[in-house]
């Protein structure tokens, strides 16, 4: 019987590991799209400044219209829009979030932004 009760023990002990270690694998697989502290970014909660978009998220994100990759921008008034050189479209970042509506590129287009 003290058998059993062993095996039972290291089995309940073996399971808690595997929670422990998914736990903190979800963790890290969730904090990827966190904006980079080295970017001097912070959340809107603790300093009032706004979040930006994290270079792994930006690396992902395309036009909605041609598909293909954006770059983010600032301009003179400091709001940021992630923007499609091929077309002039350009879209709103609000708190760190990309409004990626063809709606909102067609509102914002900018001739000026087409590469030649």
């Amino acid at each position: 019987m003290k058998v059993v009760w062993r095996i039972l023990g290291l089995a309940v002990l073996a399971g808690v590991g595997f929670l422990i270690v998914r736990a903190v694998r979800q963790y890290r697989q969730d904090s990827v799209f966190q904006p980079s502290p080295e970017a001097g970014v912070t959340p809107a909660s603790e300093g009032g400044q706004k979040r930006g978009i994290s270079p792994e998220l930006l690396e992902i994100l395309a036009d909605p219209l041609d598909k293909g990759p954006v770059e983010l921008m600032t301009d003179a008034t400091g709001k940021e829009w992630l923007v499609n050189r091929r077309n002039g479209y350009r879209y709103p970042v609000e708190d760190g979030i990309p409004i990626m509506l063809i709606e909102e590129g067609e509102k914002n287009k900018d001739e000026s932004l087409i590469a030649s």
